[in-house]
């Protein structure tokens, strides 16, 4: 479970997590009309409608048949058939609106590799986490930025920040407690993609990613970037990061009993392995799983 706090400020998973971004409106209504009906399950059943920005892959997309599925999507489809009196249905939105929806209770679930910080609590409720993630940072092959260990390392270098997600409030307050020499944050919309894309380019010096995300948009893209992991207890004991990713519940109804039993079928699959392998899957080999 996530350690102790040094301070409030919470980091998000892919790039937030904290990562999500918006689906094409095309692919969005092609995706949510494909993919609501529920499963084969009798009329008793509690349906509750899970929304997802689908991005970033592999957590969540859609493949070439439009077709709605990824890590967080398999996981909740798994659980799924380990419940005969909850059934989910599923919804594409922009990202946005995914917490909008939770906040006025059309949505009852987000599935979107959302980390869950403390400050997140405070509004919804979290299912147990199923991503122990790994962030790091993201720069050119051709880089001349040393080894970085901490944030200091990247003072006065140049990188991306996508309004409101995690990352780009830690770089705040990065800069907040160095204004003498603080990290050049260029606020963007662009989508994943174009943002590795400019970082090969050498547009920016570099980007804060979750391996996974990083591994999918930036070498298996065929772009010619290093990575390097940052010590996930310095992010936690510096920044309040958060490494864990859960499913996020409206509080706008009441969710404890499907959570329950959401979280008594999740940790069945965690301790089996039938997570563990789900994760190698999808994610290359790569078990994020958390320590247990």
């Amino acid at each position: 479970m996530p350690r102790p706090l040094k301070t409030s400020l919470a980091l998000a998973a892919i790039a937030t997590a904290a990562l999500g971004l918006s689906a094409c409106a095309s692919s969005a209504n092609a995706a949510g009309d494909a993919s609501q009906a529920p499963s084969s399950k009798d009329g008793s059943a509690e349906v509750l409608l899970v929304a997802t920005g689908a991005s970033p892959k592999p957590y969540t997309y859609l493949d070439e048949n439009d077709e709605l599925t990824g890590y967080d999507i398999e996981l909740l489809k798994l659980i799924d058939e380990k419940l005969d009196d909850v059934d989910f249905k599923y919804e594409v939105a922009d990202f946005p609106a995914l917490f909008a929806g939770l906040d006025s209770g059309r949505f009852d679930i987000v599935a979107n590799n959302l980390s869950a910080t403390e400050e997140r609590r405070q509004k919804y409720d979290f299912s147990d986490p199923y991503i122990e993630a790994q962030f790091g940072i993201a720069l050119p092959a051709n880089s001349k930025i040393g080894k970085v260990t901490s944030l200091d390392d990247l003072a006065g270098k140049r990188t991306y920040g996508t309004p409101g997600l995690n990352f780009t409030k830690m770089l705040e307050a990065y800069n907040e407690e160095h204004p003498e020499n603080p990290i050049l944050i260029e606020y963007t919309e662009l989508d994943l993609q174009l943002q590795f894309q400019n970082l090969a380019a050498g547009l920016v010096d570099f980007t804060f990613a979750e391996r996974v995300v990083y591994d999918g948009y930036g070498p298996d893209a065929g772009l010619d970037l290093t990575f390097t992991p940052l010590d996930g207890d310095y992010l936690v004991y510096t920044y309040g990061t958060n490494l864990y990713s859960a499913y996020a519940f409206s509080k706008a109804k009441d969710h404890s009993a499907a959570l329950e039993k959401i979280n008594g079928a999740l940790n069945e699959l965690l301790e089996d392995g039938t997570v563990s392998e789900l994760s190698k899957k999808f994610f290359g080999g790569l078990d994020v799983t958390p320590r247990r």
